[in-house]
């Protein structure tokens, strides 16, 4: 099955007009990202300014300005003479975006489970129950925002800027890779989830870090299907 047919699921946006606020290109590129993550703009498509320009119910240059965003952040190819397309991410990408995140992640839950109070993991319980609930409904988009709500929960109590900003540089492009596995790794992803709450309920750092590691590392193999094997 193509990335496109498996990021074409249940939960997934669809085209709408542009919401008020903010800069139009930034809320163009906004919406296109989104598009993009959620596979409704398929990986190798071509994206035409005049067709994405009606669809969203807005001018070309905005759409011209946030293609040219898109394709600084690696959403989108810029190819000379024949336009923009949608990126098609190799598997090496996805091998060092998900090396880094194992590391980065590993810290983060041991620093987090050292710092952790009653009322954080009151609301870490709630995201785990929200995210089975949303797995009872295979409800694509609201698990993929739950699973980056929780990463962002223990990132935000680990109390590392460093770490939180350098997560936050790889988060769009986790949440793109995601989106293609986000049904097959629900159950075994929010029983993970739920073993590293447990752990950092028990103020067990190392054990927090491994099972936090074994999470994505997890994740990172899940991908093969979608991007083939690790080289």
């Amino acid at each position: 099955m193509s990335l496109a047919d498996r990021t074409r699921t249940r939960g997934t946006p669809g085209w709408r007009p542009i919401a008020r606020g903010g800069p139009l290109r930034d809320r163009v590129r906004s919406e296109l990202e989104q598009l993009i993550i959620y596979g409704v703009l398929a990986p190798g498509e071509h994206l035409r300014e005049e067709t994405l320009a009606e669809r969203l119910q807005v001018s070309r240059q905005p759409v011209r300005e946030a293609l040219q965003m898109l394709a600084r952040s690696h959403f989108v190819e810029l190819r000379s003479g024949r336009g923009a397309f949608v990126h098609e991410p190799t598997r090496r990408e996805v091998d060092e975006v998900f090396h880094l995140r194992t590391l980065l992640e590993a810290e983060s839950a041991r620093l987090a489970a050292q710092r952790m109070d009653a009322e954080t993991l009151r609301a870490m319980a709630g995201i785990c129950a929200d995210g089975f609930a949303a797995l009872d409904r295979d409800d694509k988009r609201e698990l993929v925002g739950l699973n980056r709500l929780f990463h962002q929960l223990v990132t935000d109590t680990a109390g590392s800027q460093v770490l939180a900003e350098t997560l936050a540089g790889l988060q769009v492009r986790i949440d793109w890779y995601l989106a293609s596995i986000i049904l097959d790794r629900a159950p075994a992803s929010w029983r993970q989830h739920q073993d590293v709450y447990e752990a950092m309920a028990a103020s067990d750092p190392d054990r927090a870090a491994a099972l936090m590691a074994e999470h994505v590392d997890h994740t990172r193999r899940l991908l093969d299907e979608t991007y083939g094997p690790a080289e």
